[in-house]
């Protein structure tokens, strides 16, 4: 997982995301979701969701990537999905992160 570093300064001063660093976490599994795209302005467009459990301690940012051990990076979209707290008292656990990769 790809986290981002302390924000930095442009010469600008404008406020920009730092460098970061890839860490490895451990996850409880993931899967990948494929989608092609058959019309639209690109048709050899394809679409692939990625979806990770994994503890809230790991979980990354919205502006984070994941690279998996086949070395394919994918952008998390959005905040974790977090199930620990429902009305009912079971807690998993785990969240629930969902990445996307585009190619084409």
């Amino acid at each position: 997982m790809y986290r981002r570093g302390a924000p930095e300064r442009d010469r600008f001063g404008n406020e920009r995301p730092g460098k970061g660093e890839w860490q490895q976490v451990q996850v409880a599994s993931w899967w990948v979701d494929r989608t092609d795209e058959k019309s639209g302005d690109s048709i050899l467009r394809t679409i692939d969701l990625l979806h990770v459990h994994l503890r809230p301690e790991d979980a990354p940012t919205p502006d984070s990537q994941i690279r998996l051990p086949d070395g394919s990076q994918w952008q998390v979209e959005g905040n974790v999905e977090d199930y620990n707290h429902g009305w009912h008292g079971w807690a998993p656990g785990l969240v629930v992160v969902h990445a996307r990769k585009v190619e084409g």
